[in-house]
């Protein structure tokens, strides 16, 4: 299983059972300016384009599942298709195991994303893996709820696949679809890939006042570097403008200190902890999401104005931001970028083993902390139901 992804909806759902179980109606509320704002989830076109959004793009040659227990939809984790020959076990075992660390789940709705064509007589696709997987997951008491098989054009039923006349409909379904809208006005959207759009070329070249920041930087002590470092750093994150050049020039400088990055890092989830807890996203609290936005905003503006080796530490650490996040295909890229930049740089080097290896951030993986997207933050949509 290679770049997994985890993302929450934050939404809570009451289930309720029916003998049309592939048919999803909802219908929940919430309080906004003392206005009631309804959200339904009626059809399976609003559960894909849910898929999409909570990834924030759509999934090429992906399993995607969304997590449900009694109460609520919980994360959504996206993992690559097998491939053939793969090791059919170990890819099962660590879906399960990504699936299993919410301990509330009772069930799964999941989406093949693919190109691969499929005509109605041929055998399902990675049906092997899937029956696998409804198996293993009923040893946790979880069951596979419904599914789609999603084309280049069309989705289908996947449960339904081996009836008589199956029935698939246009993609533009899901674009047409009441949630859809509803995302979409909230400020949602779904790119056409996961590329984190890292800005190609610098700006403008601040090589050399990086250069006299490092040389007064190097002349001071390690704390009082780092204070005067985290006082520019907490003013910038709790403010709206971006850093002007010279602000710019002095944080690729402070980045450059490993000291003063794993402190500035540590900083951005705006809560108090272990300065390795918080590198390692493991804290009970939630991090302060809004702020770790801020975070990426300001990252990316100073990187447009890096050039060479100095771009490292900034895409390393908007590498991590991403791994907090549970976005390791974004992650990756951010890292890949840093070693290109500098290919000695060694917390980029060792942040990427660890993608490589499929280690999730433990706030990725507990719904309390894990990251939204904005439009779903703030009250829980509540009296979700599911028939």
């Amino acid at each position: 299983m290679a770049s997994p992804q985890i993302t929450s909806t934050h939404v809570v759902l009451r289930i309720s059972h029916h003998e049309q179980a592939t048919r999803a109606s909802a219908r929940g509320t919430r309080m906004v300016g003392g206005n009631v704002e309804r959200l339904s989830i009626k059809t399976p076109g609003d559960f894909i384009a849910l898929m999409g959004h909570s990834l924030g793009y759509w999934p090429q040659e992906s399993l995607v599942c969304i997590i449900v227990d009694d109460r609520r939809i919980g994360a959504t984790l996206r993992v690559n298709l097998p491939k053939p020959g793969h090791d059919a076990a170990r890819y099962v075992d660590d879906v399960v195991k990504c699936i299993a660390v919410d301990r509330e789940a009772t069930g799964v709705v999941f989406g093949i994303f693919t190109h691969a064509p499929w005509q109605h007589g041929d055998p399902r696709p990675y049906e092997a893996t899937l029956e696998s997987l409804t198996g293993r997951l009923s040893e946790r008491e979880i069951s596979l709820r419904d599914g789609w098989y999603i084309g280049e054009s069309t989705f289908t039923n996947y449960l339904r696949m081996t009836d008589d006349s199956p029935r698939s409909y246009p993609l533009d379904r899901i674009t047409a679809s009441q949630l859809n809208a509803e995302l979409v006005f909230r400020g949602s959207s779904i790119a056409s890939n996961p590329g984190f759009n890292v800005p190609v070329l610098a700006r403008r070249d601040v090589g050399e006042e990086v250069f006299k920041h490092c040389g007064r930087i190097e002349a001071m002590s390690p704390p009082a570097a780092i204070a005067e470092a985290r006082a520019l750093w907490c003013e910038l994150l709790n403010g709206s403008d971006m850093p002007t050049d010279d602000e710019a020039a002095e944080l690729l400088a402070d980045f450059k200190f490993t000291s003063v990055r794993d402190r500035l890092l540590a900083d951005i989830p705006g809560i108090s902890g272990d300065l390795r807890d918080l590198l390692l996203g493991q804290t009970k609290q939630a991090p302060r999401w809004g702020r770790v936005d801020r975070a990426t905003d300001v990252l990316l503006y100073v990187y447009t104005l890096a050039d060479g080796a100095h771009a490292a530490p900034v895409l390393t650490s908007l590498g991590v931001i991403q791994w907090w996040e549970g976005r390791s295909s974004r992650a990756h890229e951010c890292f890949q970028r840093a070693l290109e930049a500098d290919p000695y740089y060694r917390l980029a080097r060792l942040s990427d083993q660890m993608i490589g290896e499929g280690i999730l951030a433990p706030w990725a993986t507990d719904r309390n902390a894990a990251y939204q997207p904005p439009m779903n933050r703030g009250p829980h949509i509540e009296g979700l139901g599911m028939a």
